[in-house]
């Protein structure tokens, strides 16, 4: 069973992400939130995709936001994790802290339980 994630930032960023998979298609499903270097925008992208792609302009230049350029400070708290330990080799996890805002390019952008479990 899937959740989701609210991505805000200060500047602006106001966007709804759906993470890992539902029971139907969690073999071939995995969203995760994503910073688009290309559109400079944050994205649900599927990170079991053939091939991983912005769903906004088709960039292939998307970088997880479990990545150590976009995550600051992780925080404490667990906001999401998903384990595709099998499928694409770690656990994504996010966290409470600050990541990296694509679009300000400033440390401001947050993760918070989006407050649904999907299926």
């Amino acid at each position: 069973m899937g959740s989701a994630v609210i991505a805000i930032c200060d500047c602006g960023v106001y966007e709804e992400i759906l993470i890992g998979g539902g029971m139907m298609n969690f073999t071939t499903t995995c969203y995760f939130p994503c910073c688009c270097e290309n559109c400079n925008e944050v994205v649900q992208v599927n990170l079991l995709s053939k091939t991983i792609r912005c769903p906004k302009c088709r960039s292939q230049k998307v970088i997880p936001c479990d990545d150590p350029k976009i995550a600051n400070k992780l925080g404490s708290k667990s906001v999401a994790e998903w384990n595709v330990q099998e499928e694409i080799g770690r656990e994504l996890l996010l966290y409470d802290g600050s990541y990296w805002c694509p679009k300000c390019k400033k440390p401001n952008l947050r993760f918070e339980d989006g407050g649904i479990c999907w299926d």
